[in-house]
């Protein structure tokens, strides 16, 4: 179709018609002019007609084509066309780039825009920032729905950072909201705090509202002291005196017992915060811990036991309206995971450290030894208690939901220890009961006996839970 269209005369008047007369076609055609080599008139089948100039220029050791505009047609005279074409062309000779320098000039442009509207959006506060981070997906697929990142921002960094703006915001800004955490000794939440800020700073970066993170020089290695993992336990004797103070204490019931079941049952507490009646079998006696629960997202079924069972009966009493086991205060949902964690901490707090406003007056009531404890060290009593019992580690290890880790056990363990796990939370459950029970005195007495006999003549923990379970049943 092109090729029988006419070109362009070299006498300004014939070419001014030619450009004039082109009619636009189905499909874009070019004419090209025979006074000027390579520039060419561009019709498109909307009738816009565009002068283009077509040239060839050397880059490095190849050669690549290059097309320009020069405006359209009859804005552009036929004869200006030519004059521009024939000047950009003397331009190209001398190694010229017309249409590359135009490039770099638009993207000089786009970046400066660009520039422009990162700058604008870096000079709001950093609480604004926060507020569309925590809207955003990261944060509300947690399983808390971001409520414990939430409660660090605004408690830690929102009362030092809040109203600065981001691009404001130094590597010293950072290790200020750590330094003042870790002036409280809160080692292990001026690392939390570190973390999640630095999550909120990488999504600032994508958000373009940062280009560069201020955390990025860091490491969470540099904040405080390492975290070494808890090895708190409540041995046998401790475990009676909570159960006696939680009773004799303002700690309201439904939490009490929480704290029982994750005794008895090895589950997080967060697991027993999130519960559901439903997963609750009673005719199985069984509890369910779904997927989405567990840290490992491995679900779990435990078997439970006598004591382990009263203590979901009893919850049911309070909270059987809900389909919660533990519900919030609307009694529309779960209770705050880190609410049954603060219970506890709130009565153990030091000597003299008046009570978090709002919170109980009862500041020491839960103290049962120099140094505190927390619902997640109940998990690791109750599974040291297991072996004390003659469980082996791999039972416990189950029983506690952990994964198998190494490439010898997956390829050679796959023995399912579903009767030893089960005759392990009933040898549990069995345990503490005679702990906590009217004669837990002397059983934990014989105990502590029979702990310093000749291992020829010793009964061990098993066989003592055996016979004073077996009076203990006979009573009632």
């Amino acid at each position: 179709m092109a090729s029988t269209t006419p070109k362009i005369p070299k006498h300004i008047k014939l070419a001014t018609d030619t450009c004039r007369d082109a009619k636009p076609q189905e499909k874009q055609y070019e004419l090209n002019d025979t006074q000027v080599a390579g520039l060419q008139l561009r019709v498109n089948p909307g009738n816009t007609k565009t002068w283009v100039l077509r040239y060839r220029i050397r880059v490095g050791e190849t050669w690549t084509n290059r097309r320009m505009t020069l405006g359209q047609f009859p804005d552009v005279s036929v004869a200006a066309a030519r004059k521009e074409a024939e000047n950009k062309k003397t331009d190209i000779d001398r190694g010229a780039d017309p249409m590359g320098e135009r490039r770099a000039q638009a993207l000089n442009r786009a970046d400066a825009i660009e520039a422009k509207k990162r700058e604008e959006a870096s000079r709001v506060c950093l609480s604004e920032s926060y507020e569309k981070w925590m809207n955003s997906s990261k944060p509300l697929n947690r399983k808390d729905s971001g409520k414990s990142i939430r409660a660090n921002f605004e408690n830690n960094v929102l009362p030092l950072l809040g109203n600065k703006e981001m691009k404001d915001v130094r590597q010293a800004d950072i290790l200020e909201v750590t330094e003042t955490i870790l002036k409280r000794g809160a080692n292990r939440q001026a690392q939390i705090a570190f973390s999640e800020m630095k999550q909120f700073f990488s999504f600032a970066v994508e958000r373009e509202i940062l280009t560069t993170n201020p955390q990025a020089n860091l490491k969470k290695a540099d904040v405080g002291k390492k975290s070494l993992p808890r090895e708190r336990v409540l041995p046998p004797h401790e475990i009676r005196l909570l159960h006696q103070k939680m009773q004799a204490s303002s700690l309201n019931r439904p939490t009490q017992i929480c704290f029982m079941i994750a005794l008895s049952t090895l589950c997080r507490i967060g697991e027993i915060g999130l519960a559901k009646w439903e997963e609750v079998n009673w005719a199985k006696k069984t509890w369910t811990i779904p997927a989405e629960n567990t840290k490992n997202g491995q679900a779990i079924t435990i078997n439970l036991s006598k004591f382990a069972l009263d203590h979901f009966n009893e919850l049911r009493l309070y909270n059987g309206d809900s389909e919660w086991c533990v519900p919030n205060s609307k009694r529309d949902g779960p209770v705050y995971e880190k609410s049954l964690t603060k219970h506890a901490h709130d009565r153990q707090l030091p000597e003299g450290q008046p009570p978090t406003k709002g919170r109980t007056v009862q500041t020491r009531s839960l103290i049962t030894s120099r140094e505190n404890w927390t619902p997640h060290d109940l998990r690791r009593s109750g599974s040291t208690i297991m072996q004390q019992l003659g469980v082996s580690t791999e039972t416990a290890e189950r029983c506690l939901n952990h994964t198998v880790h190494t490439k010898v056990q997956k390829a050679y363990l796959h023995h399912n220890p579903l009767k030893e796990m089960n005759r392990a939370w009933r040898d549990l459950g069995q345990a503490l009961e005679v702990i906590v029970g009217e004669d837990g005195e002397t059983f934990l007495k014989a105990l502590d006996d029979d702990f310093h006999k000749d291992p020829d003549d010793e009964i061990g923990m098993l066989g003592l839970v055996k016979q004073f379970h077996a009076k203990l049943v006979a009573t009632n």
